[in-house]
């Protein structure tokens, strides 16, 4: 009786605890795949930012006056700074819920795109890359959330689905920021050390639309 109950509130079949029994990527019921696309899109942007400098690095290394070392430590502080934020981030899920910790990681995450557009030394440099990399701490929230929302039969594939296409963010990034790059090229007339600031200006957008949208448009719980 329960069971029936559950599923004339919801759309599709649900479980006792009111978990989705399928997945449908194909699908923006509300709460559960509305929350699944802003799972896999929050995760989704915070690659396409950390991974951003890679397809500009030629123009960043000559403006900045970067040195091998330099781009290596860069590139180490993007991916090792969010071993701790991902550790925090799982108390954070524990506390207030997945759907507050995505978007928090985000929007805090946000600034320091914005402010790679000001960067003039190495040290500036390093410190913008390791705080855009904490956004990376997405992905706790991501698979947390799925299993909020799915039941066993198929949160791993929402799982799997959700953290590959998040994935495929730092592959978009290779081809996205290019474009970017050459749009602002354009309309700084050829200032290339411009245009490549403000090309990063992009991804911060990103990470700032998809935090309000994670906030307002996702759900916990499949209850609330």
């Amino acid at each position: 009786m329960s069971a029936d109950l559950a599923e004339s509130k919801f759309s599709i079949p649900v479980d006792s605890e009111n978990k989705a029994k399928s997945l449908n990527i194909f699908s923006f019921n509300h709460p559960h795949h509305a929350s699944f696309h802003m799972s896999w899109m929050g995760f989704f942007v915070s690659f396409v930012s950390t991974f951003a400098a890679a397809p500009m690095i030629a123009i960043i290394r000559e403006d900045l006056e970067l040195t091998k070392p330099n781009l290596g430590s860069a590139g180490l502080a993007a991916v090792t700074g969010t071993i701790g934020a991902r550790v925090i981030m799982g108390s954070v899920c524990d506390v207030v819920g997945p759907r507050y910790g995505l978007s928090i990681v985000l929007l805090l995450s946000a600034p320091f795109c914005f402010c790679m557009s000001y960067v003039t030394t190495a040290a500036g440099f390093l410190i913008c890359r390791m705080g855009i990399g904490l956004g990376l701490a997405t992905f706790v929230a991501c698979q947390f959330w799925m299993s909020c929302m799915f039941n066993g039969k198929c949160v791993g594939l929402a799982n799997a689905t959700a953290a590959g296409w998040g994935n495929l963010g730092g592959g978009v990034t290779q081809f996205l920021m290019p474009l970017i790059f050459r749009g602002m090229t354009s309309a700084t007339e050829g200032r290339i050390f411009a245009a490549w600031r403000w090309a990063y200006l992009v991804p911060g957008l990103f990470h700032t639309i998809m935090g309000v949208a994670v906030m307002f448009v996702g759900q916990d719980l499949p209850d609330g």
